[in-house]
């Protein structure tokens, strides 16, 4: 055997060689190559905003673009450019996460540490059904830019702080009479009110004239309608048109505040409850969003919502919806707190697999009380710690309206763009189209920005169909043409 004695000492690189661990990654926490945000060559582009921030609307990624974040981040909205959130937390970095690098994998022969599967710490695996990702995702860090959906980037809360950040403003819509700056409704109004004029109804020029408007300039709509005839726009849509498209025009007509307040009431009104209507209101928004509609609710109604709907329900799903009414959410600007994260992981499984029964009540308030971000990171850590996904957990341990619930927000902070699709098409699957349902819920994505396009490329990905050919099958008439403008503009 060779002697080594007397050979020189190793150098600095051969030493770091000597030192490094099979299934360690190459990079360790505090190493100056590796900086929180994006890495070099990727340039911050500027937020792009429309009105007021948005809060509440997640999902709909594109297909090809995945992109790893970084700890404490929040999931991504419609049409947000691609831009890296945040700062480190301050302090060390939390123990056991080394921080991945940019879509890094390890080698193939590489030895997974900690009995780990084929993953690393950190990186979420593949959701069921979904294409192969192009690139690593970290553990708690957003779905890739979303198209359409926007949010303010939040502060990184560290693994031992706790941030509110500031409450978000109401999304676009969500003010009550406030217009559009740079709309002059006069012209509009006449076209209505000529396509109203007498016994005939002309029906395409409603359509062309409402569908092109955004919530603003919806609103002035309304307030210069009533303001040169005295009455309500929506009732003089009442008066004009029947069926399918008079629920289809009145929800536009409406506005996403109105219309939400309105269909509260529609699904707690008469017999049985309307599960999906309340679930469209009230799921998955920001409390900006939840105080408005309670208020602009009591405005209209005489009640409050929290009665209406408490009313309607009962045992542990009334107990969940009351959560939701309180407007009491961690904010989106307050990011993800791994402990938070550690701590509601085992809340979570406490809560179901690990007793007889299912805590219920403790399984709602985590959902509806954490913000999208933190929702997505105890989703993706608790299938790397007990090996079974959210979804398949949820499925087994609830049934019936709850078990829906919980799905419709896991599903949005996953991906949005897929949850809809999904729910489009169970509105035209089978015998009969469920024709109120599928109008509100198109009608509920045309007044993001870029939810629309983002729902049609989801659509086709899931069925190898076109969405306004399906749409078109389905449905006939002015109702057709109305469902066809809107996934047409």
């Amino acid at each position: 055997m060779a002697d080594n004695q007397g050979a020189p000492p190793p150098t600095g690189d051969q030493q770091q060689q000597q030192q490094q661990q099979w299934g360690q990654p190459q990079q360790q926490w505090g190493q100056p190559q590796q900086q929180w945000g994006p890495p070099q060559g990727y340039p911050q582009q500027p937020q792009q905003q429309w009105g007021p921030p948005q809060d509440q609307q997640r999902g709909y990624p594109p297909q090809q673009q995945q992109q790893q974040g970084q700890w404490g981040q929040q999931p991504q909205q419609w049409g947000q450019p691609q831009q890296q959130w945040g700062a480190p937390p301050p302090g060390p970095p939390p123990q056991g996460y080394p921080q991945q690098q940019w879509g890094g994998y390890p080698p193939p022969q590489q030895q997974q540490q900690w009995g780990q599967p084929q993953q690393q710490w950190g990186q979420p695996p593949p959701p069921q059904g979904y294409p192969p990702q192009q690139q690593q995702q970290q553990w708690g860090a957003p779905p890739p830019p979303q198209s359409g959906y926007q949010t303010a980037p939040p502060p990184v809360a560290g693994p031992s702080q706790t941030y509110t950040g500031p409450a978000a403003a109401p999304s676009i819509g969500f003010i009550a009479n406030q217009t559009s700056p740079n709309y002059n409704a006069s012209t509009d109004v006449e076209v209505i009110r000529k396509a109203c004029k007498g016994f005939n109804t002309d029906e395409k020029a409603l359509i062309a004239t409402i569908v092109k408007l955004d919530p603003l300039q919806i609103e002035s709509l309304n307030q210069k309608y009533t303001a040169d005839t005295k009455k309500q726009l929506y009732s003089l849509i009442e008066d004009k048109t029947r069926g399918s498209l008079e629920d289809g025009l009145c929800a536009l007509v409406r506005g996403p505040l109105n219309f939400y307040v309105w269909l509260v009431d529609r699904a707690t009104k008469g017999m049985g409850t309307k599960e999906t209507f309340l679930d469209l209101a009230l799921l998955g928004r920001s409390n900006a969003d939840i105080n408005a509609i309670k208020k602009a609710f009591q405005a209209k109604y005489s009640r409050k919502l929290e009665s209406v709907v408490s009313d309607d329900l009962s045992g542990s799903e009334q107990r969940m919806f009351e959560m939701v009414m309180s407007a009491s959410r961690t904010e989106e600007a307050a990011g993800v707190n791994p402990a938070t994260v550690t701590a509601e992981v085992k809340a979570l499984h406490a809560a179901t697999e690990a007793r007889m029964g299912t805590n219920e009540t403790e399984v709602s308030r985590i959902f509806v009380k954490s913000n999208d971000a933190t929702i997505l990171a105890i989703a993706t850590e608790y299938e790397r710690t007990y090996h079974q996904p959210v979804e398949t957990l949820i499925k087994s341990e609830f049934s019936g309206h709850q078990k829906e619930a919980l799905l419709y927000i896991l599903r949005g902070v996953q991906d949005k763009a897929k949850r809809d699709a999904e729910l489009i098409e169970g509105t035209m699957k089978g015998l009969g189209t469920r024709n109120e349902e599928l109008a509100f819920r198109l009608i509920a994505a045309h007044w993001i920005p870029g939810a629309i396009p983002a729902i049609k490329v989801a659509y086709n990905r899931l069925y190898g169909k076109d969405l306004v050919a399906r749409v078109r099958d389905e449905t006939s008439g002015d109702f057709e043409r109305l469902l066809v403008a809107i996934l047409n503009k």
